[in-house]
């Protein structure tokens, strides 16, 4: 095992030490983390109420310090940059967990499943650090952080603990086009490149977009994808309960019929 690329970061790593997009170590990571997603969700369905309680706020404290262990190994090298600020969609989901699970909100909750999840996951398939060494402090920290990001939400969502709301959409997309408006403009103070509306993420989906339709033109795409995706998430949701709500009736006038 060659660890002699563990320390590089992003603006000191030389050419050709990364990894391939789906490449055999990629699809590796993926694997693992899917297995790990798929025992989390199963434990956390079995567990009794309080001690779901206890592991959630565990699991979300771990998820935070991990965080902070991130930022804390880079000022310590004296390597840290702008960019590594926990602005991008999946550092909010990190703090957006530790509200939902001290807090119980149903905002912090609905936005998980809404933008959390296919944040994590289109970035775990379009990984942006791929250009490190496999064994790498920043390769491993971020494969594994996204991984346990989907993993929360999928062991809500499978424990019947996250019932997706359309109805709390609205204000979803108020509250991140709030944060969006506030880091365009940061961006744009410190050039960096945060939600990615500077410039799209190298292998990733934008990068066409941004060819199709300009910059700053793929960002207003990008807001238009997003509706797209909710309605993938949320219309199986609506469809089921509408589904179940008439199976209920129909089974209440079976059992009760009116003559």
């Amino acid at each position: 095992m060659d660890l002699s690329g563990f320390f590089y970061d992003y603006k000191n790593v030389p050419a050709g030490l990364g990894i391939d997009y789906f490449s055999t170590p990629h699809l590796a990571w993926i694997g693992s983390i899917i297995l790990i997603i798929i025992v989390i969700a199963f434990m956390y369905r079995a567990m009794r109420p309080q001690t779901r309680v206890t592991f959630k706020k565990g699991f979300a404290a771990f998820i935070v310090g991990a965080e902070i262990l991130r930022q804390v190994y880079y000022i310590a090298l004296g390597r840290y940059y702008l960019e590594y600020l926990p602005f991008h969609l999946c550092g909010l989901t990190e703090m957006t967990i530790f509200i939902y699970a001290y807090t119980n909100n149903k905002f912090a909750k609905e936005s998980l499943y809404a933008l959390g999840i296919i944040g994590a996951l289109m970035a775990l398939i379009f990984a942006d650090w791929l250009m490190l060494p496999l064994f790498n402090f920043q390769s491993i920290h971020s494969f594994l952080m996204h991984g346990l990001l989907i993993a929360f939400i999928v062991m809500l969502v499978f424990s019947g603990e996250l019932k997706p709301n359309v109805k709390n959409l609205p204000k979803v997309f108020f509250i991140h086009f709030v944060i969006c408006v506030a880091l365009f403009f940061f961006n744009k103070a410190f050039d960096t490149n945060f939600f990615f509306m500077n410039y799209p993420s190298p292998g990733s989906p934008l990068v066409i977009f941004e060819e199709m339709f300009g910059n700053p033109g793929y960002v207003f795409f990008t807001i238009v994808l997003v509706f797209v995706v909710w309605i993938v998430e949320y219309l199986p949701w609506l469809i089921f309960g509408r589904v179940k709500k008439n199976y209920k009736y129909s089974y209440k006038n079976v059992k009760n019929p009116k003559y």
